[in-house]
């Protein structure tokens, strides 16, 4: 008697121990509530997932098999919100295919829904036109989609838009540089190889602009880049890096792969072009076409690229 008082009691110690462990494991499936996830891959993400308890038997009572569950679809829907310029043109990128392509509102800020994307991780990236056909880089990110769950991706900032002009300058004058970024953010302008950071606001209208005097830069190749920052710690990517070449005073301004100044680019050139080739300091020194220190096949590839005739 007393032996079967012992069976029973373990039965019922095994029976509430496994409920136990199911209620502290899988408390989702108990008590039906959403699960959310945080991941932090330079935007934030929440991924909200619902789970459902099994409805009551019908008729209020009775005993006996209750409804069935029929699971929802596997597919998800991610939300993007983010930082552009006024009605610039954003493309969206999936896994390295193009899946959007939509506009900024009027302020530059956007939001977009993407339905049907399958759980699992994808690659996300972003990049921008500004109203002056000006690209920016493309901001890139990985993100952990959950089934039947809404993922938000918010805090995506891309990158200003940046323009240099002229690319060949004598030493002294200013080069122009302008661009397009968030509306009434601060613009760091970063110019190389002597590290120089100049500040500049953008309008409402997104557009900013910065005469940079080239007279305390040394003559050779320089890259300029820029980032926006906007409130309390938000920042973009950088832009694209644009060069531009500070010449001595009295050098000759060349026009690209035009070597005679004909505003063709011919055989002529070509003849030039050929004529210093492999000279590190050719006599006409725009024979050396990308300023690279000699006349190679990098410049008859630039010269085949612009040819007219």
């Amino acid at each position: 008697m007393m032996a079967s008082v012992f069976d029973q009691r373990k039965i019922l110690i095994l029976f509430f121990g496994s409920f136990l462990a199911f209620f502290v494991f899988f408390p989702d499936v108990v008590f039906g509530q959403d699960s959310q996830v945080n991941v932090s891959v330079q935007a934030n993400i929440q991924a909200w997932q619902a789970t459902s308890t099994p409805p009551n038997p019908p008729g209020g009572g009775g005993g006996g098999g209750g409804g069935v569950v029929v699971p929802p679809s596997p597919s998800a829907k991610v939300i993007f919100i983010g930082r552009a310029y006024p009605n610039a043109i954003i493309t969206l990128l999936r896994n390295d295919a193009v899946a959007a392509t939509f506009l900024a509102d009027g302020s530059g800020s956007f939001r977009r829904e993407v339905t049907g994307i399958p759980g699992g991780n994808h690659n996300f990236g972003f990049w921008a036109q500004d109203s002056e056909g000006r690209k920016s880089v493309t901001l890139s990110f990985s993100v952990s989609i959950l089934p039947d769950a809404t993922t938000t991706v918010s805090g995506i900032f891309i990158s200003p838009t940046i323009d240099v002009s002229p690319v060949q300058v004598e030493k002294g004058k200013t080069v122009d540089l302008a661009g397009q970024a968030f509306p009434e953010s601060q613009l760091k302008i970063f110019i190389s190889s002597k590290e120089i950071i100049k500040d500049a606001t953008t309008s409402q209208q997104g557009k900013w602009g910065y005469k940079l005097n080239t007279l305390v830069l040394e003559e050779g190749e320089h890259h300029a880049r820029a980032k926006a920052l906007f409130g309390e710690g938000e920042q973009s990517s950088f832009s694209q890096t644009l060069s531009f070449l500070v010449l001595r005073k009295g050098a000759m301004i060349c026009k690209g792969a035009d070597l005679n100044f004909d505003n063709k680019i011919n055989i002529v050139d070509f003849s030039i072009l050929l004529y210093f080739w492999g000279q590190k300091t050719p006599g006409n020194a725009c024979a050396d076409i990308n300023f690279d220190g000699i006349v190679s096949i990098v410049d008859f590839s630039i010269m085949m690229y612009w040819w007219t005739s």
